[in-house]
């Protein structure tokens, strides 16, 4: 359709100089990056009837609703794009909270505006399709109208204008529409790339006006908030109000590093007149000309406007393209995940073909402990570094065995506690033991089978700890072998590959593991064996030991009784020792047999902390992970099992495009910065030019809200 009388252009809103860096914007609008990534754009804010709607009206053409008994109920998206072709097209975005039914009736909404007098007409009609009209509606919507508008010389730019930030509820709003209103608004400020343009009306006190609270909010120290004066028009003369009004536009009241802006738009009464005289003839007469011309007025605020969405790109620019290319690494990361189109067998089976490669040197490299893939890069994440978490775990089962291994402990001194013995104590029991286990040994020595019953019973807590180690070492590589599929590929191929394939397994390794446990247990269940000649060492150490210690306690006494003694006491002192000898023989066996055991507990036991970690953890759980699924148990799958393992819904289908979609709109941007990177030099003095206030002439993009701001990724255009 031709373009509408009366709707300005606004390229004219775009200088010679900024033209390079804004058409990059626009162009990585135009490519949909908006959807994807927050752009760099300037959003209109304030409370209710604070004249929102005539500012964006002034500043983009666009007849917005702004009668003084008419709040905006929705928001509105006017979407400009450049075409060959001038058209406009009205469509209606239903809210999240609609139902299914409402949601196809308002997609189909349709409009046709063929001169600007059509826009009110427009906003009536969505209302109604809206329900906002109805007895009992509700008074705000979460629907967005939308007003596309392409032609030749349209910038790539979308304006929002939102419902005006609500105080309190009120029989007309509710406390379900402040919060609606606040949360809509809210959504839009989130992008901290958006210069924020805070309208204030000069009607009412602005402190009380809570878009300065929200700005604050977002914005603490005002870096990136323009303040913007409306119906200043409603002071009076001289009066401490506009002294006030005065000062807050100096950046007196509330400062923003921005600074504040004066404009004087018509009011709903000031039909048929011209908005831009009215507004010079008022600032040319009232007390605002004492600030600088230009802070005053639509014309220079475009100017204002140019320079700061110009410096924000400048700035902004780096950091998005850093999200560019990491939202293009996420991106290709998805499509790895959910591989190529697999509707038939050949193509299914090839699928898990690279999927079990790419899973069986994950799995490799992480039981030798090479952490060089960037799936272990993060540190958060330490359960994916399988050999160090295994290995970290075969450390406290050694220190378990150490410290609780032992169906009891020898302690010095008595305790209540049943689990110790005073060396005594023990060998006290193992004398009865000792005595109900006599069978045709010689007096003094202990029946030869008693080492091997005593050491049994003294080992006991051994099987429940290596258990446990078991099964934690079980459950550490059974997460692993889930966040390794997650991270190769899709929820959907990952739970289908756990259920039918790879849990199975699991569980066979951990019947296998407690089956192996079980060989080593029998072993030592049955007669202590060994060829270790620590054994004889130790069982030598242990007897010398008892032997020195009953030598010292018997001279010990004998010097307390005798202080100075001499050589001659040397045969007296002989026949201490000689009357102290131990006439209990079975105390004698039973001493010689708990040196005996604890000897072999102490070979036994370097050998268990060796043989659990490296011939049932290492052997049957970490090093088989690998060949649990590879190319060639792929091979072997039955036909079925592939198919319900790899065949891809619609949905993943549909995801599949999704994320082509957005990966070529990524790359498209990425390329145009790319290109503008080229050109830097040649634009460098452009960049110069561009902080004289007077070189610039107007703004390129501005993307408004009526309240609180700021488009959000995805919602700037579709």
């Amino acid at each position: 359709m031709a373009a509408i009388p009366g709707l300005h252009s606004m390229a004219s809103l775009r200088s010679a100089e900024q033209i390079q860096l804004l058409d990059l914007v626009d162009s990585l609008r135009a490519e949909g990056l908006s959807e994807f990534t927050a752009l760099p754009q300037l959003i209109v804010c304030g409370d209710q009837s604070s004249g929102k709607s005539s500012l964006l009206e002034a500043i983009s053409g666009v007849p917005f609703p702004r009668k003084d008994n008419l709040c905006t109920r929705f928001a509105t998206e006017v979407i400009l794009r450049r075409a060959s072709v001038s058209e406009i097209r009205v469509s209606l975005v239903p809210g999240k909270g609609r139902s299914s039914v409402d949601q196809d009736r308002l997609w189909q909404f349709r409009y046709e505006v063929t001169s600007l007098e059509d826009f009110n007409t427009l906003f009536e009609q969505a209302k109604d399709a809206m329900g906002l009209l109805s007895i009992g509606g509700n008074a705000f919507t979460e629907d967005i109208l939308r007003v596309e508008i392409s032609g030749p010389t349209q910038p790539q730019l979308t304006i929002v204008d939102l419902p005006g930030l609500i105080h309190s509820h009120n029989k007309h709003q509710t406390e379900h529409d402040v919060e609606l209103v606040t949360n809509l608004v809210a959504k839009y400020m989130a992008n901290p790339r958006s210069i924020i343009l805070a309208v204030v009306s000069a009607k009412n006190d602005f402190p009380n006006q809570i878009v300065l609270k929200r700005a604050r909010e977002v914005d603490p120290q005002g870096l990136r908030t323009l303040g913007v004066i409306t119906k200043p028009d409603q002071l009076v003369r001289g009066s401490d109000g506009e002294k006030i009004f005065l000062s807050l536009a100096r950046n007196e009241q509330v400062e923003f590093n921005l600074g504040w802006h004066v404009v004087r738009n018509l009011d709903s009464g000031d039909k048929d007149q011209d908005r831009d005289v009215v507004e010079t003839q008022f600032l040319a007469e009232s007390n605002f000309r004492s600030l600088p011309a230009t802070h005053l007025g639509i014309a220079h605020l475009r100017q204002r406007l140019s320079i700061v969405l110009f410096e924000q790109i400048k700035a902004e620019l780096p950091r998005l393209i850093e999200d560019i290319d990491t939202n293009i690494t996420i991106c290709r990361h998805g499509l790895d995940k959910l591989g190529p189109a697999r509707a038939g067998l050949d193509e299914q089976k090839n699928f898990l073909v690279d999927l079990s490669d790419n899973f069986q040197s994950l799995c490799d490299a992480a039981t030798k402990g090479d952490y060089e893939h960037p799936f272990f890069a993060k540190q958060s994440q330490f359960d994916r570094r399988l050999a160090a978490m295994i290995a970290n775990r075969g450390v406290e089962f050694e220190e378990e065995i150490r410290m609780d291994g032992a169906q009891w402990k020898i302690v010095e001194g008595a305790s209540k506690r049943t689990s110790h013995r005073t060396r005594t104590e023990a060998v006290e029991e193992v004398c009865e033991l000792l005595k109900k286990s006599r069978g045709r040994e010689l007096p003094g020595l202990p029946n030869p089978l008693l080492v091997g019953e005593l050491f049994r019973e003294y080992s006991q807590p051994w099987e429940g700890l290596a258990r446990r180690y078991i099964e934690d070492v079980w459950n550490i590589t059974k997460s692993f072998v889930e966040q390794a599929l997650q991270y190769l590929t899709d929820a959907t191929v990952s739970d289908a590959l756990l259920r039918y394939l790879l849990d199975p397994l699991m569980d066979q390794r951990l019947v296998l593991a407690n089956t192996k446990l079980e060989e080593l247990m029998a072993v030592h269940k049955e007669h202590p064996e060994t060829r270790n000649h620590y054994f004889t060492d130790r069982y030598n150490t242990l007897q010398r030991n008892q032997t020195e210690a009953k030598t010292t306690h018997i001279l010990q006494e004998a010097f307390v009784r005798r202080p100075s003694m001499t050589a001659g006491d040397i045969p007296r002192l002989v026949a201490m020792l000689r009357q102290d000898t131990e006439a209990d023989m079975d105390l004698i066996a039973a001493e010689s047999t708990f040196n005996a055991m604890e000897a072999f507990y102490e070979v036994a036991m370097k050998l268990f902390v060796d043989n659990v970690p490296n011939l049932v953890v290492r052997a049957i759980i970490a090093s088989r992970l690998p060949s649990m699924f590879c190319p060639k148990s792929v091979f072997a799958m039955d036909p079925e099992l592939v198919k319900d393992i790899a065949s891809e819904t619609e949905d993943k289908r549909l995801r599949r495009q999704e994320i082509n979609d957005k990966l070529k709109a990524l790359e498209a941007g990425n390329n145009l910065c790319k290109q503008y990177a080229l050109r830097v030099t040649s634009v460098l003095p452009i960049l110069k030019r561009a902080r004289s206030f007077d070189s610039l002439t107007s703004t390129s993009s501005i993307v408004s809200v009526k309240e609180e701001e700021e488009t959000p990724a995805g919602e700037e255009s579709d």
